[in-house]
C-alpha cells in the first residue's frame, strides 16, 4: 500500500511542477499594467471598492445569496488587507488556478492517472469570455470542475460525506454564477446517469433510489436560493441568435488579439482533437462525456439573451472544451508523437502570451494617460458618461466603463456603475437612482458630441445640468463640438472630459 501511494505522489509531481510553471507564465500579464484591459473590469473594481468601504453618499451595500457574487465575497475581505487593485488581481489568479486545476483534477478522477494532457487547458485561458470580464462565471466554472472531481474521488465514500461536500461546491457555484450552477448541474447529471441506467436496468431500486437521493441532495439549499432570491431581469425577454452563430461561438475560446493567428491556434486544437477521435486515441471517460455531450446539447438550445443576461450561450464554448479535456486520456502512438505536440503546444503557449502581453503593456500606457484625468476630478463629483451605441463592443483595449473608477478613486458618482436589483450587492441611494435612469450614455453622445436634434435634447440636457462633469469616449477620436455648456477639462485621443457648466440657458435645446 506504502508503495502504491508513493507512486502515486511520484507520478503527481511533474504534473503539479508543470502546473505552477504555466501558473506563473500565465499571471506574467496580469501584474503587467496597472489596469488588465477586460471589458467589465472597471466596473468590477468599482464595485468592489464600495463593498469594501461599505458604500458611500452615492451607493448603498444591500447583501442578498444572489448567484453573482463570487468576487464579491472574496475581493473586499482581500482589500482590507492589500491594495484593492492586488486583490482584485489575485482573484484572477485563483480564477486561472481553479479552471486549470479543476481540469487537471477531473482529468485524474475520471482516467485515474495524472496526466501532462490537461496542461492544454492553459491555451484557454484567455478567452474571449474572460476579455469580456465575466468573472463570477468563470469563477463558478472553476468552482464546477474542482466540485467535479470531489464528487467522483468521494464516490466510494460515506453518504453523508459526499452529501456535505457536494452541497457546499453547488452552494458554492450559485453563489459565484447561475450559469456555472448551472453547468455544474448538467456535469452531475451527465456523470451519474449512466451507473443509474444500470442500476435502472437491473431493476436495483433500493441503490438506484439511494443514488439519486445523494446527487440530488446537493441542490436543494441552491434550489430554494434561486426561488426565494434570484429575480431575472424583466427587459430584454428571451432571444436567438442566428443558429449559425453557434459554430462561430466555439472560436470564442481562442478568439482575442490577433484573428489570423487565433484560428491558426484553434484550427490547430481542433485538428489534434479530431485526430485522436478519429484514430480511436482520445479515448473519452464514458460518464464524463457524458457530462460533456449533455453541457453541448444546452449550448445548442440556449438562447442568446435571457430576461437581460447577455451572451447566455457565448460563456458554454470554455465550459464544453475543458470537459472535453478533463474526460480525454489521449494516447499517442508512440513518445516523440507525444513529445512533438507537447512542444508545439508550448510554443503556441508562449506566442499567445508574448502577444497577450505586447497588447497589455500598450493597454497600461493608455489607461495611465487617462487615469491622470479621472484623478483630477474634485471628490464627490457626479460624472456623466457618454458614449456611442457601438462603443458596447469588443475592442482590444475597452474603455467603455474607464469613467466609473472614479467611483473608487475620487468617491464620485457615475450612473453606469452595475448596480442592478437582483443581480449586484450595490444600490443607488435615492435620489441618484432616478438620475442615473434620466439619459443612458448613447442619449447623452447624440447630444454631447453629434449635436443632437434639438426637439429631442431638452430631457437629456436636462439630466446632464444635474452632473458636474462628463466623461466622452468612443471607438475614435470623438472631436465633441465647442459649445458653452461644456468646458474641456482633460482630452486624450478617446477619452475626455467636460465640465458642465450650469447657465440658465445650459438646460434648454437653444444652450
Amino acid at each position: 500500500m506504502g508503495r502504491a501511494v508513493l507512486t502515486r505522489r511520484r507520478a503527481a509531481l511533474p504534473v503539479w511542477g508543470a502546473y505552477t510553471l504555466l501558473m506563473l507564465l500565465a499571471a506574467v500579464p496580469l501584474f503587467s499594467t496597472v489596469l488588465p484591459p477586460l471589458f467589465d473590469y472597471p466596473n468590477h473594481l468599482a464595485r468592489m471598492h464600495l463593498l469594501s468601504e461599505g458604500g458611500n453618499q452615492f451607493y448603498a451595500v444591500h447583501w442578498e445569496p444572489l448567484p453573482n457574487l463570487a468576487q464579491d465575497l472574496i475581493v473586499p475581505p482581500l482589500a482590507r488587507l492589500m491594495p484593492l487593485d492586488i486583490a482584485s488581481k489575485l482573484f484572477l489568479v485563483a480564477i486561472f488556478g481553479l479552471i486549470t486545476g479543476g481540469t487537471i483534477w477531473l482529468n485524474r478522477a475520471a482516467t485515474g492517472a495524472w496526466r501532462m494532457w490537461p496542461m492544454l487547458a492553459f491555451l484557454l485561458l484567455y478567452n474571449r469570455i474572460f476579455l469580456w470580464g465575466f468573472l463570477n462565471y468563470l469563477f463558478g466554472i472553476g468552482v464546477a470542475l474542482a466540485g467535479a472531481a470531489l464528487w467522483l474521488a468521494l464516490e466510494g465514500e460515506r453518504w453523508w460525506l459526499r452529501t456535505l461536500a457536494s452541497s457546499l461546491v453547488a452552494i458554492a457555484c450559485y453563489l459565484s454564477h447561475i450559469a456555472a450552477f448551472g453547468v455544474y448541474v448538467l456535469v452531475i447529471i451527465g456523470v451519474e446517469l449512466s451507473p443509474a441506467w444500470s442500476e435502472l436496468r437491473a431493476d436495483r431500486w433500493p441503490a438506484l433510489a439511494r443514488r439519486t437521493a445523494v446527487a440530488g441532495a446537493q441542490f436543494v439549499i441552491p434550489a430554494a436560493l434561486v426561488i426565494d432570491y434570484w429575480h431575472p431581469a424583466a427587459a430584454g425577454g428571451i432571444s436567438y441568435a442566428a443558429f449559425w452563430r453557434k459554430a462561430d461561438l466555439l472560436f470564442s475560446v481562442f478568439d482575442n488579439y490577433d484573428r489570423a493567428f487565433d484560428i491558426v491556434c484553434f484550427a490547430l486544437f481542433l485538428g489534434l482533437i479530431g485526430w485522436l477521435a478519429g484514430t480511436r486515441r482520445l479515448r473519452l471517460a464514458p460518464r464524463l462525456a457524458g457530462a460533456a455531450g449533455l453541457v453541448f446539447a444546452a449550448y445548442l438550445l440556449l438562447p442568446s439573451q435571457i430576461y437581460g443576461g447577455s451572451g447566455a450561450d457565448h460563456r458554454l464554448p470554455v465550459a464544453m472544451f475543458l470537459l472535453v479535456i478533463a474526460s480525454s486520456a489521449a494516447k499517442f502512438p508512440n513518445r516523440r508523437t507525444a513529445a512533438a505536440v507537447g512542444v508545439v503546444a508550448a510554443v503556441l503557449l508562449v506566442a499567445r502570451m508574448a502577444l497577450i502581453e505586447y497588447v497589455w503593456l500598450r493597454s497600461d500606457r493608455i489607461y495611465s494617460a487617462d487615469l491622470t484625468g479621472i484623478d483630477m476630478l474634485p471628490r464627490g463629483a457626479k460624472l456623466a458618461v457618454a458614449y456611442p451605441a457601438s462603443a458596447v463592443n469588443f475592442a482590444p483595449i475597452p474603455k467603455v466603463h474607464l469613467a466609473v473608477l472614479a467611483v473608487a478613486r475620487r468617491e464620485a458618482f457615475v450612473p453606469t456603475l452595475f448596480a442592478n436589483k437582483g443581480q449586484q450587492p450595490i444600490t443607488l441611494k435615492p435620489p441618484n437612482d432616478v438620475l442615473a435612469d434620466a439619459a443612458t450614455p448613447p442619449e447623452l453622445w447624440a447630444v454631447v458630441a453629434l449635436g443632437g436634434d434639438a426637439a429631442k435634447t431638452g430631457q437629456v440636457l436636462r439630466a446632464l445640468q444635474q452632473y458636474d462633469f462628463v466623461a466622452v469616449t468612443g471607438d475614435e477620436p470623438s472631436d465633441v463640438p465647442p459649445t458653452r455648456c461644456l468646458r474641456l477639462l482633460f482630452e486624450q485621443p478617446t477619452f475626455e472630459i467636460f465640465t458642465v457648466l450650469h447657465e440658465a440657458s445650459c438646460g434648454s435645446p437653444e444652450g
